[in-house]
């Protein structure tokens, strides 16, 4: 059985058709849209240093299995030293923006 194929347009009406039934989704959709783009930074991030997990691992001492994970795995959310040791092997530190005011 072949999945149904949908355009992102329509995917992004059904969003909004469900958030304007119940605003409370808005936040939520919000929030998983900022840690979706969060997580692909983190690979474009590694992948731009030139980095793979492997090296990672090595420096860190944190397993390839679990920086995969931090990467891609929505359902994982891991404590900031992890995040901070990710970090810090490729480059990068952990900063807080203040954010633009909304509209």
């Amino acid at each position: 059985m072949q999945g149904v194929k949908i355009s992102r347009d329509d995917l992004e009406r059904k969003r909004r058709e469900l958030i304007d039934l119940e605003p409370a989704l808005a936040q939520f959709s919000e929030e998983w849209n900022k840690e979706y783009e969060f997580r692909k930074k983190l690979v474009l991030a590694r992948q731009e240093a030139g980095i793979k997990q492997k090296d990672i691992e090595s420096q860190t001492g944190l397993a390839q299995r679990a920086i995969s994970r931090l990467e891609t795995d929505m359902d994982v959310s891991p404590n900031i030293k992890t995040l901070i040791k990710y970090l810090m092997s490729i480059g990068y530190e952990l900063d807080i923006v203040k954010m633009k005011a909304h509209n």
